[in-house]
């Protein structure tokens, strides 16, 4: 995915490359989540995150490897001037989506066709815990943990605030996060 070109696919490791999104109405493409068991379902978040010189027209899903594109219930118009930074699928229930959005944490629980926000603000990140979809983690310049599967959100205090913030996990330590802010 590219912030102000589209959405690349490469069958052969990288040597060529196709663009998947050159006829939809914006080419910023700044996060995308692959179904686990059908990676013919591709979610993409459009819009520019990073430089917001390209804003969102909501979340798009594929059926057929990026070839067609459907509107979710996540749907807004360029002039919203909102951005998407990142989806992720439940590990469990792929129908369980989260975006991390300029204006706010949305979930689906349907893949896609419905969404409704767990939490405001602008959500820079958003990870599972590592074996445990029910604990999620949200950054604004803030750090926020859900133990109820992301319907409500609880800040730790003690963590360092800028302007922008990034965390990650891994399943070879999953009681750790790591919490990078600049």
């Amino acid at each position: 995915g590219s912030p102000s070109g589209g959405l690349w696919k490469t069958t052969n490791e990288g040597d060529d490359w196709v663009v998947l999104t050159d006829d939809l109405p914006v080419l910023g493409v700044s996060a995308i989540a692959i179904h686990p068991t059908n990676t013919d379902i591709i979610y993409i978040g459009t819009g520019d995150k990073d430089a917001s010189d390209n804003y969102s027209i909501g979340v798009l899903k594929s059926f057929d490897g990026g070839v067609n594109w459907e509107v979710t219930g996540l749907e807004w118009t360029e002039g919203q001037n909102r951005t998407i930074a990142k989806l992720i699928i439940h590990p469990e229930n792929p129908d369980i989506l989260f975006a991390a959005t300029t204006v706010g944490l949305y979930k689906t629980v349907d893949g896609g066709e419905n969404w409704y926000s767990v939490k405001s603000g602008d959500i820079d990140d958003i990870e599972f815990k590592p074996g445990d979809p029910n604990t999620v983690y949200a950054v604004t310049q803030s750090f926020f943990r859900s133990t109820d599967g992301g319907e409500n959100f609880v800040q730790t205090t003690g963590v360092p605030t800028s302007s922008r913030v990034q965390i990650a996990v891994t399943d070879a330590n999953p009681d750790y996060v790591y919490f990078f802010s600049y």
